[in-house]
């Protein structure tokens, strides 16, 4: 609207200067009254130009070839703590298409899946406080197994480089992908095992906490979260558990802590570990008996270490952690579960990659990437299971998985990778993916 204004004004005042012009010349009005106009025009054109830098810079629209992370959180999420004042959008978008040999998560058929939509919106109401928002849109619908949920929520009052205070629906600081999950910043069509059963991803949590670095080497985060729901959990891990923000139950709080330190620049080494009741002091119906028990506390405990390396053309990640859940035998026992499917009571997994991006070494300088990658994950839900139950000998244990990745442009990927998979009976299936992703 202002934007209108200036222009309009700018508009009506050269239709009458040209005439002012006019008269001057007829009546032979002083060079000091021309001047006068002459810098009143240059004036309105000036706030006109001012006006078009400022609806520039507030649309948060990117200028640069690449996108920065910022406290923890992915790119493209990170673009509000960028922009100098008022809203700011973002989003990222990812498709893929499974091709499945054999038995892959008890399915399989072929999927061509449009995964994820989602968009940022944040505001910055002033330099120390900002609201930062993702809208995710799953599997390209609310039928057929989609839906449309808040992943991020976020009221952030930044005080210090050291000491900043964040609230909301908060993402939980665990491992690589849980924070910053956007599909061109982690290599394979999909996330890794452990990242997804073990750590679930994409995990987030109510509740409050604290950020901050120390020099430019050392971050850390720091939360109280309302805790995970034990009767979610299973056989494959952790990843009903989780309570998605949505009427959470909080009889149970649980804290987590997150440290990274960069001591070389493409170096990171860091960690993080979480601790909570995840019984909420609720009761449960038995499906089978209909029987009404109460869900025992169940002390859950996860921990994880990780490590990077980014240097050149070359990128390495490794991580390993483990899970350890109190009561598994009372909690498996009041959920109804087969002897067979037990939930555990220690978890473990992790994963070591590596990509070497070719462009660097075919065209030095271009902004595109080629990058050949290898991936080898283990992962065992069912690595200590409570005495008299049995493993689940169907799920996932190793994955072999070699693939490439193109970055026609920094935040554009085409995708192509094959997963062999074993599980405790030998082989589960293979599956050849295709896929794309982008973020703005």
């Amino acid at each position: 609207m202002r934007l209108a204004m200036a222009c309009s004004g700018l508009l009506v005042a050269l239709l009458l200067g040209a005439p002012a012009w006019a008269r001057a010349q007829e009546t032979d009005r002083s060079d000091a009254e021309r001047d006068r106009e002459i810098a009143e025009l240059r004036r309105q054109l000036d706030v006109v130009l001012d006006e078009l830098d400022r609806l520039r810079t507030t649309t948060a629209v990117p200028e640069e070839p690449e996108l920065e992370s910022a406290y923890g959180l992915g790119p493209g999420a990170s673009k509000v703590y960028g922009a100098s004042h008022g809203l700011s959008i973002g989003g990222y978008a990812e498709a893929v298409y499974r091709n499945r040999s054999g038995d892959v998560d008890g399915d399989g058929q072929d999927v061509a899946d449009f995964v994820r939509a989602v968009l940022y919106f944040g505001y910055k109401f002033s330099d120390s406080i900002l609201f930062n928002t993702e809208l995710e849109y799953e599997h390209a619908g609310t039928g057929g197994g989609g839906d449309v949920s808040v992943e991020l929520a976020t009221l952030d009052f930044l005080l210090t480089p050291s000491l900043n205070a964040r609230a909301g629906l908060l993402l939980v600081p665990m491992g690589f992908v849980n924070e910053v999950h956007e599909p061109p910043f982690y290599l394979g069509t999909q996330r890794p095992e452990f990242e997804r059963r073990i750590i679930p991803s994409t995990w987030r949590e109510n509740g409050v906490g604290v950020f901050g670095r120390f020099g430019e080497s050392f971050s850390y985060r720091a939360y109280v979260l309302n805790g995970l729901d034990a009767t979610g959990f299973s056989s494959a891990g952790l990843r009903g558990g989780r309570q998605k923000g949505s009427e959470a139950l909080a009889e149970d709080l649980a804290g987590v802590v997150r440290m990274d330190w960069d001591p070389v620049p493409g170096l990171r080494l860091g960690g993080s570990a979480y601790y909570g009741n995840s019984g909420q002091d609720q009761d449960f119906t038995q499906p089978i008996s209909t029987l009404t028990v109460a869900v025992p506390g169940t002390p859950t405990r996860i921990w994880e270490v990780h490590s990077e390396w980014r240097r050149g053309p070359l990128q390495m990640r490794a991580l390993y952690g483990e899970a350890r859940l109190s009561d598994a035998a009372e909690l498996s026992t009041a959920l109804e579960l087969a002897t067979g499917e037990p939930i555990a009571e220690q978890m473990i997994g992790g994963y070591a990659e590596i990509g070497y991006d070719l462009m660097q070494w075919l065209s030095p300088g271009s902004e595109q990437g080629l990058i050949p990658f290898f991936r080898f994950e283990y992962v065992d839900a069912q690595h200590d299971v409570p005495r008299g139950f049995q493993r689940d000998r169907s799920q996932p244990r190793r994955l072999f998985i070699p693939g490439i990745h193109y970055k026609p442009h920094p935040n554009v990927v085409l995708k192509l990778d094959y997963r062999n998979i074993d599980d405790w009976e030998g082989e589960a299936g293979d599956e050849v993916s295709v896929g794309f992703g982008l973020v703005f």
